[in-house]
């Protein structure tokens, strides 16, 4: 039976949640030789990417993108986290900000599988198939 990326991410999320931070080097260590003994260590990015989204679903944590036309200061980033993390009831947003000159204006924000577009290119979309109507 060949074992998951996924089934390999929850066994690592068990071993390891609850441990003290001091033990958890050891756990980590072991893991990874169990990966090596296998001949699976190619597969540890998928893995590790799997593992992070079980952490963060488990820990209340969002991953989310924010795509802009132009680069936010601080103050902005800090603001569209405290919105993502009360539309999700998050307990924490890891916010990636993205910048592209397609949006315009205005800020997309993907979550998950949901796009939330407040942009000025998707308004001109909006309006546009209003129109074609």
């Amino acid at each position: 039976m060949k074992i998951t990326a996924a089934q390999y991410a929850q066994a690592l999320y068990e071993l390891t949640k609850d441990k003290p931070e001091n033990e958890l080097g050891v756990v980590v260590e072991k893991f990874v030789q169990d990966l090596r003994d296998k001949r699976l260590l190619n597969r540890y990015e998928e893995i590790i990417r799997k593992f992070v989204k079980i952490y963060n679903k488990e820990n209340g944590i969002i991953e989310a993108k924010a795509v802009t036309s132009r680069s936010l200061d601080d103050k902005l980033v800090e603001r569209l986290k405290v919105a993502v993390k009360d539309r999700y009831r998050a307990k924490d947003v890891e916010l990636e900000v993205l910048t592209d000159d397609e949006v315009k204006g205005g800020v997309r924000i993907i979550a998950g599988e949901e796009i939330l577009d407040a942009s000025i290119a998707g308004r001109l979309r909006k309006l546009k198939k209003t129109l074609a109507s």
